[in-house]
């Protein structure tokens, strides 16, 4: 896969099946449209392109945004995603207040037409691109003789009689619903951080934790309580539990992200970047009575997410 930053590293391209977005908090309708580029260019013997936007165009377009956990899929996710899908070619267009001024039919002629020459486009049933949020499926239709392509409108995705977009992966992130948000993706929601040293309560107690600091400061953090996890360190994927909060049982005050990692390896992890995957919400957070309680708690959290493997 081709990974592009500028309009001047896109390389020749005759002919391919295109699709714009921002992605944001790429799911499973996102993922319809991936499969059906692909497709199109497989028959066509052509290129699958992707033009996606960094930073996300909501947070230039309204900065109070950055004040808030407000992104779902990080840029880095976002390539992955596009690379397993079998992506040829991924553009990523820096968006600013100059690519937000941009007319949509400007947009599509200078930019998706010029380099990409389509001749299939595929967009999702609610997409808007352009300056004023003009460009839709309307006006792809309009011009779709004029640079001789086919547009494909992909129809909305329900699960449980719930339409599937960014907005309900958000509520779902902040009740406690981790695995609707994870049906919702069609991936398991995680985060990257990198692990500071904290105050060595885990380790003396019998469960070491990583203290972990998001390393994209916007992306959303699930809600507080006790998550089934899985680990990425150094390319190694392991088992483990993690905690979002404050830690009541001691008296913390301030909100924090906890892994404790099963294995028997002596890992030295401060400084060291690793991924938390969510699979699954075990409890709320609960103020224990004692240390021993906590502990006894731990290795019921422990107990059940080693059945749920």
């Amino acid at each position: 896969m081709v990974v592009c930053n500028r309009l001047n590293d896109i390389p020749t391209i005759s002919q391919s099946a295109l699709t714009i977005g921002s992605f944001d908090g790429i799911h499973v309708g996102h993922l319809e449209i991936l499969k059906k580029i692909k497709k199109i260019s497989s028959l066509n013997k052509s290129k699958s392109v992707v033009i996606t936007f960094d930073p996300h165009p909501k947070t230039v377009l309204r900065p109070d945004l950055l004040n808030e956990r407000y992104l779902i899929t990080t840029l880095e996710k976002k390539i992955e995603i596009f690379h397993i899908h079998g992506i040829d070619c991924v553009l990523i267009l820096q968006f600013d207040n100059d690519l937000a001024m941009i007319e949509a039919d400007i947009f599509l002629k200078d930019i998706i037409i010029h380099y990409f020459k389509p001749h299939d486009m595929v967009v999702g049933y609610d997409h808007h691109f352009g300056h004023n949020r003009i460009g839709d499926i309307n006006l792809l239709n309009t011009h779709s003789e004029k640079y001789a392509y086919k547009t494909h409108k992909i129809e909305q995705v329900t699960i449980n009689e719930k339409i599937v977009c960014s907005t309900e992966i958000r509520k779902a992130l902040a009740s406690e619903n981790i695995m609707l948000a994870n049906q919702f993706l069609g991936w398991y929601y995680e985060l990257k951080g990198i692990v500071e040293k904290g105050d060595g309560l885990g380790g003396k107690i019998g469960f070491p934790t990583a203290n972990i600091k998001p390393i994209v400061n916007c992306q959303i953090i699930p809600s507080n309580g006790v998550y089934n996890v899985d680990v990425m360190i150094d390319d190694e994927l392991f088992s483990g539990m993690c905690n979002v909060g404050k830690r009541p049982t001691i008296n913390g005050t301030d909100n924090r992200i906890e892994v404790n990692v099963f294995t028997h390896k002596n890992l030295n992890l401060y400084s060291k970047i690793i991924t938390i995957i969510f699979k699954g919400y075990l409890r709320n957070e609960k103020k224990f009575s004692s240390i021993d309680e906590l502990k006894a708690q731990l290795r019921k959290d422990k107990k059940r997410c080693l059945e749920i493997k």
